[in-house]
């Protein structure tokens, strides 16, 4: 399922990003950002600077392996110039599931 609003609270993603800093990051976010040619305080810093009134949400959909759990999709100008596909669910432990080159 998708839908074109946002199912997590920007603020409430923002401020568990900014507590957990980098360990808000999966293994396979990190690997994102490395591809990219950014550093763990450049991810943290895109994700922080996210802004709904910029139109940065891309869509808002759910898991394959579970349609009870929401994903929301920002697509983000890096430091370095390359757009970002982040993809993030609010849960205990981690928050940015993907960050990858758009």
């Amino acid at each position: 399922m998708e839908k074109r609003k946002a199912h997590y609270s920007l603020p409430e993603i923002k401020a568990s990003v900014a507590h957990l800093g980098i360990g808000a990051f999966t293994a396979t976010a990190l690997q994102g950002l490395g591809l990219m040619g950014l550093s763990p305080p450049d991810g943290l810093a895109v994700v922080l600077g996210l802004q709904p009134e910029m139109e940065m949400l891309f869509k808002s959909m759910t898991t394959y392996a579970d349609s009870q759990v929401w994903q929301d999709v920002y697509h983000a100008i890096c430091p370095n110039g390359k757009t970002a596909y982040i993809k993030i669910t609010l849960r205990p432990g981690t928050v940015v599931i993907q960050f990858k080159e758009l």
